[in-house]
């Protein structure tokens, strides 16, 4: 293929190019320590540390092994470091930590390997972070959850993570400085769970819009926000991990940027889901590079430096493509893109998002390939390393997704990262595979895949699944419990066994029917989900009882109150979908005696969920409120903060509703009592009266009725009120008795 040939060479061997080909600095051993302490309470200095060099095909490595009456860690990074305690935490202690509970049941004398325990990786990229994580799951963070998860990325192998907090105020201080008032550009700049989208290009400033409120974010929410920022990127830096800041592609802020600059060429861009883009900035023009060098000598006043930026020219626009450019041409504009990046940062790398048409061939026949590096978010399922011939080869990163929007589900494809990811590693046709990349749209759930993801950066093999899911188990409860690893070979089989024989059925797991807009012929909740189930929920089932029968000393386990939970939670919510089936059945028959019974079934069924994740507080709508409205300095900036997490996981604004409403959708304690029960109580009510005519009701208001929920501010419990197994068992209880 003359194309790909134009890119790169065929059967290039794996090689990192420019910053990539480095090994990694050497480990920062106070800060390890300090990790340590951290994460797990244990005395640092029960473990000796040290340096380790890798060997060649290395770019990281650790070894474990006992030194006198310490366990000896030796890693040729910090993030190799904190990998080696990881794995010695895992392997040799029996211990787990997760974003779900952890586990630190440890013995008063710390195990040692009989025998030094080595591990590496020939990977220099292994990159975190989808930009959507930023407003799916961690929009509001303070300070202690960013501490807590630098320090999980960096003992999962991470030493790439995207740094999008505070960013927002490298606009501020840029715009202002051509011919913008600083009330304008506020105004222009998105509320957090909004903003991914905005340096996507794809979003810009509503906060003015029929929500009511008036807006704009203040100067002081812009500092807060950029204070936390250079504290997540120094830690960063700490830990060893790049920092990977946004790039600057030509967004600027619509016909007021342009009114400012006759004459120059920034064409208006079109809509993304009902919402107006950002104008572009030619970046051929004269002005793109006075922008640019403004741009970053801001974003290194407030941050520092990096090598590693991201961003793409034109995200999610398919064949639309020449109404953006507007006459402009793709290559030359991208080649301007990475000659700034080039001046800022001499060496850098630019990471781009290999998504639906991105990037393009145009792009990558025109800039430097050893500057550029392809994170392929989805190789784990829609396999586009694979139809560009590796990316026509360039630099690339293999990466997985699994997640979208946050949704909750237990779901997961654990057969791509542990046994393909390990194949495609030494297949010819990887050409220049670099690293890989956990670039999931939402986190904090599902913490079996994590778990695995993190390890196959390190492992040069394929796992058994079925030995490596045990294993997990006993080490999430710290208990050989047969119960316990039955319903984990359950889940191994059910939830976490998806694979992708085609591209039908939609993204993510089947999601719960509660959280749909009311339809008695519902296929996917939200517009992307997928319309069946992903595996039999009769064979799904039977792993709550199992979880339920697991030895009383378990049950206090953090893992495992969070595990009841979700497990009863994908009980219920398989459940609702099949009840749904029967009102449908009941009403095509006209049986109204079985609609009335199966309707009050569901409804029932919303309580019982309701009520199990009403204890833990992983599964509450309070939290979330409560730590966004942390961020506002005033009543109404904290309203303002509360309009945005609310209509993030309801309809995500009024002008995405018709396309994105329910993307977010979350099964939260308050949120199904508050927001989607009404919805199926008064639709449920109306439809006896709609049997005849064989038209189930329709209405004209749910936007209004959802825009309604989210300008709230009723408070929503934020502590659990009930003890997870209890309530758990009584509801399977229940269940028993009530069969379908």
């Amino acid at each position: 293929m003359a194309a790909a040939l134009a890119v790169g060479g065929a059967g290039r061997a794996v090689a990192a190019s420019g910053a990539a080909s480095a090994q990694a600095a050497p480990p920062n051993l106070a800060a390890a320590r300090a990790a340590i302490q951290r994460l797990s309470g244990l005395d640092p200095s029960r473990f000796a540390l040290s340096t380790l060099v890798a060997g060649a095909g290395e770019t990281d490595a650790f070894q474990i092994s006992r030194v006198g009456d310490q366990v000896g860690i030796a890693g040729s990074s910090t993030v190799a470091l904190l990998s080696g305690f990881n794995w010695w935490l895992k392997y040799v202690a029996r211990g787990h930590l997760s974003a779900n509970g952890d586990q630190l049941q440890l013995p008063s004398t710390l195990p040692t390997p009989a025998t030094p325990i080595r591990m590496s990786t020939e990977l220099a990229e292994r990159y975190a972070y989808n930009f959507t994580f930023f407003g799916y799951t961690s929009p509001y963070w303070q300070w202690p959850e960013w501490e807590r998860e630098l320090d999980f990325l960096a003992i999962n192998g991470t030493n790439r993570a995207l740094a999008l907090i505070g960013q927002e105020i490298v606009w501020y201080d840029t715009f202002r400085d051509f011919g913008m008032s600083e009330l304008e550009v506020r105004q222009w700049i998105s509320m957090p769970a909004h903003q991914p989208w905005q340096w996507y290009g794809e979003t810009t400033g509503y906060d003015l819009d029929a929500s009511g409120y008036s807006g704009p974010v203040s100067v002081e929410f812009l500092h807060k926000r950029r204070d936390l920022g250079q504290q997540i990127v120094a830690r960063m830096r700490e830990l060893g991990i790049t920092p990977v800041f946004p790039a600057f592609v030509g967004h600027v802020p619509d016909e007021v940027f342009k009114s400012r600059h006759p004459g120059t060429h920034i064409p208006a861009q079109k809509d993304y889901a009902g919402h107006p883009r950002p104008y572009w900035l030619d970046t051929t023009e004269a002005l793109y590079p006075e922008v640019a060098r403004r741009f970053y000598e801001a974003q290194r006043t407030h941050f520092g430096t990096t090598t590693h930026f991201s961003n793409d020219l034109f995200h999610e626009v398919g064949d639309d493509l020449p109404d953006y450019l507007d006459g402009a041409n793709l290559g030359d504009a991208a080649v301007a893109v990475q000659n700034a990046l080039e001046e800022a940062s001499p060496g850098a790398i630019w990471l781009l998002q290999g998504w639906q048409s991105n990037p393009r061939l145009e792009i990558l026949n025109a800039v430097d390939e050893n500057r550029v590096i392809v994170l392929d978010l989805d190789s784990d399922d829609d396999r586009k390393w694979e139809d560009t011939e590796a990316y026509w080869g360039v630099p690339w990163c293999w990466g997985s997704i699994q997640n979208f929007g946050g949704r909750l589900g237990m779901f997961g494809n654990l057969g791509e990262p542990g046994q393909t990811f390990p194949r495609v590693r030494t297949r010819p046709e990887r050409r220049r595979l670099v690293g890989c990349a956990w670039v999931q749209e939402g986190l904090h759930q599902n913490p079996i895949v994590p778990d695995l993801l993190g390890e196959m950066m390190w492992r040069r093999s394929a796992v058994d699944l079925s030995t490596w899911v045990r294993d997990f188990a006993v080490r999430r409860y710290g208990s050989d419990d047969a119960n316990a690893i039955k319903a984990w070979d359950i889940l191994r089989r059910t939830a976490y066994s998806y694979v992708s024989t085609n591209h039908t059925t939609g993204e993510g797991p089947f999601e719960s029917a509660f959280q749909a807009m009311p339809d008695l012929n519902l296929r996917s909740v939200s517009m992307f989900g997928p319309d069946e189930f992903r595996y039999l929920p009769e064979e799904f089932e039977p792993a709550l009882p199992a979880l339920l029968a697991v030895a009383p000393a378990l049950r206090n386990k953090p893992t495992y109150k969070y595990d009841v939970v979700d497990v009863t939670r994908q009980v219920l919510a398989n459940r609702g979908r099949l009840l749904l089936d029967k009102i449908r059945e009941a009403y095509e028959a006209k049986d109204r005696t079985e609609l009335a019974r199966h309707s009050n079934r569901f409804l029932t069924t919303i309580d019982q969920t309701e009520r199990i994740l009403g204890t833990h507080p992983q599964w509450m709508l309070g939290p979330w409120l409560e730590q966004a409205k942390t961020w506002g300095t005033t009543a109404d900036e904290k309203q303002l903060i509360e309009w945005n997490a609310r209509s993030m996981i309801t309809i995500w604004t009024e002008e995405a509703f018709g396309t994105l409403r329910e993307y977010a959708n979350r099964e939260w304690h308050g949120l199904l009592s508050s927001y989607y029960k009404p919805r199926w109580q008064r639709f449920l009510t109306d439809l006896p009266a709609t049997m005849a005519s064989g038209k189930q009701p329709e209405y004209g208001d749910w936007l209004a009725r959802g825009d309604a929920w989210s300008q709230q501010t009723e408070l929503h419990r934020t502590t659990p009120a009930a003890d997870p197994y209890t309530v758990a068992a009584d509801i399977a209880a229940a269940l028993a008795a009530d069969p379908l």
